[in-house]
């Protein structure tokens, strides 16, 4: 009996070693980690925010261990803070004001508060600027009363833009007719006198803009106001030098913000994760710095956390505290530890 057991518990033995064996010739080891997919929201496809994204995710899947990203093109600010508390992205961009009014509830967002928005840095300058014929009669927003606008595309960040400036201005929809058009189709209708202006949020010296006031000649409305800013604290005063567009021979003052860099507490993704990303981006920049100008001359690191409208991610937090940035009090979301 004793021998019987013996050779058996020898068998046993033999066996283990046997598949031990099989599993070290053949490389097996345990499974890898499930990878993680994510999507970047960007914007429409012609300007700086579409070929940013998709170079950050690119340099995100590279490397990330464990994460592979795409840069999508949507609608842009609206659509992504959408996207993000809905859970269908990971990241996404928005301006800075989008970004605070769906933070605190206000505006179109008071029914759908998005308090669990996180910022992880700054990117691009949105500069809002309006542009009508130069011998329209057309010489500030009050005059617009009356006359077909472009507002950019419905329910967009641009359009909720033009409604707050039409609002300071004592004016609605009804007081207008609304063209709900991109910025892109807006140049065309202004150039066809199919309107009589258009307010847009672009880049200086978008394709768009260029096109228009290469092949038209313009003006623009300036924003001199000191009591606009003060209801938009979101918004800051800017100088358009003169020159800058063919025929805009005068300093044009204008509203801008910052284009944002957002994720949400309701991603898959760990504290971990989300710094292992944004250093990645970071340490990185070479791989998508020179995507655009405006990318190259504005997504800067020493720039990173400037005009932040909303708390950051705890992951970023870590990442640019190592990097011997002083993180504003305001900034610290409620999970902060």
């Amino acid at each position: 009996m004793k021998k019987i057991v013996t050779f058996v518990l020898i068998l046993g033995l033999c066996t283990l070693g046997l598949f031990a064996q099989g599993d070290k010739e053949t490389g097996k080891g345990p499974a890898p980690a499930p990878l993680k997919r994510i999507s970047i929201g960007t914007a429409g496809t012609a300007g700086s925010l579409y070929p940013m994204g998709v170079a950050m995710s690119e340099t995100i899947t590279k490397h990330v261990d464990g994460i592979a990203s795409t840069g999508e093109a949507t609608a842009a600010s609206v659509e992504n803070v959408r996207n993000l508390t809905s859970g269908k992205l990971v990241m996404g961009i928005s301006q800075s004001e989008i970004a605070w009014l769906a933070y605190n509830g206000n505006g179109d967002f008071e029914k759908r508060q998005a308090s669990d928005l996180r910022s992880l840095f700054s990117t691009i300058y949105s500069y809002i600027q309006v542009f009508t014929l130069a011998n329209s009669p057309i010489d500030s927003i009050e005059d617009f009363r009356g006359k077909a606008i472009g507002v950019g595309a419905a329910g967009s960040g641009g359009e909720m833009a033009a409604r707050m400036i039409l609002d300071y201005y004592g004016l609605t929809y009804d007081d207008i007719k609304p063209q709900f058009i991109p910025e892109s189709e807006a140049v065309s209708a202004l150039k066809d006198n199919k309107i009589s202006a258009f307010i847009c949020t672009h880049p200086l010296k978008s394709a768009a803009l260029m096109d228009l006031t290469t092949s038209a000649k313009v003006k623009m409305i300036s924003f001199e106001d000191p009591a606009f800013y003060e209801t938009f604290p979101f918004w800051s005063r800017y100088d358009i030098p003169a020159g800058t567009y063919s025929n805009v021979d005068s300093v044009v003052t204008v509203p801008i913000s910052r284009v944002l860099m957002l994720t949400s507490t309701k991603t898959n993704l760990t504290d971990d994760e989300v710094y292992r990303i944004v250093k990645a981006i970071w340490e990185n920049r070479e791989e998508w710095g020179n995507v655009t100008a405006s990318v190259s001359k504005q997504v800067v690191l020493e720039t990173a956390l400037s005009e932040l409208s909303v708390p950051m991610h705890n992951g970023a937090i870590k990442y640019f505290t190592e990097k011997g940035f002083t993180i504003d009090p305001s900034l610290f979301p409620p999970e902060y530890k």
